[in-house]
């Protein structure tokens, strides 16, 4: 069976992986918080049904391509945790209006290009480089950050949704997640 798969392909064991789904589900509710898995790894209709069928409505994606793609699944709530690129801009008009589309700026000019083309109203959040030195903001960079603040509160259709950062292993044992 193995022998045949000649391209990336996902294999799961389902019964785990429905585990693991159902564990973090529960956990979250225990929590007081709302699950929005992020479906980069498994890429999979299958996959994202089996969370929705245990009540999450929220997913995040990392490209405009798999947010087109889950909304084709009826996914209605998607965040693309990737900087906003414009030159997407077709793309991010037609996603943003069939799903409420969350995207991620980290500079003025990113937001500034939202402002002038948007179509439909979209959730911004604010990317923090909260200590990997990825991408994002720093947190002590509050000129930059205030200044994104107020292009964002400016823009008829953006709505400030929060900061988003990639965190880490490191960062989770400091703060004991």
């Amino acid at each position: 069976m193995f022998n045949d798969i000649t391209t990336p392909t996902l294999l799961l064991d389902e019964a785990k992986c429905r585990a693991n789904i159902r564990r973090m589900v529960e956990k979250c509710r225990r929590l007081g918080l709302r699950l929005r898995p992020h479906l980069k790894t498994a890429q999979s209709h299958v996959v994202a049904r089996w969370f929705r069928e245990l009540g999450v409505g929220a997913i995040t994606v990392s490209s405009f391509r798999m947010a087109d793609y889950f909304a084709e699944d009826g996914w209605r709530d998607i965040t693309v945790a990737f900087p906003v690129n414009i030159r997407e801009m077709e793309r991010i008009n037609r996603l943003a209006g069939k799903v409420k589309l969350h995207l991620v700026a980290e500079n003025v000019e990113g937001v500034r290009a939202l402002k002038a083309r948007l179509q439909h109203p979209v959730q911004v959040w604010i990317k923090a480089d909260i200590g990997n030195n990825r991408t994002g903001l720093l947190p002590e960079n509050s000129e930059q950050i205030d200044a994104v603040l107020d292009e964002i509160r400016q823009g008829g259709k953006l709505r400030f949704a929060g900061f988003l950062g990639h965190t880490t292993r490191h960062f989770l044992a400091r703060v004991k997640v």
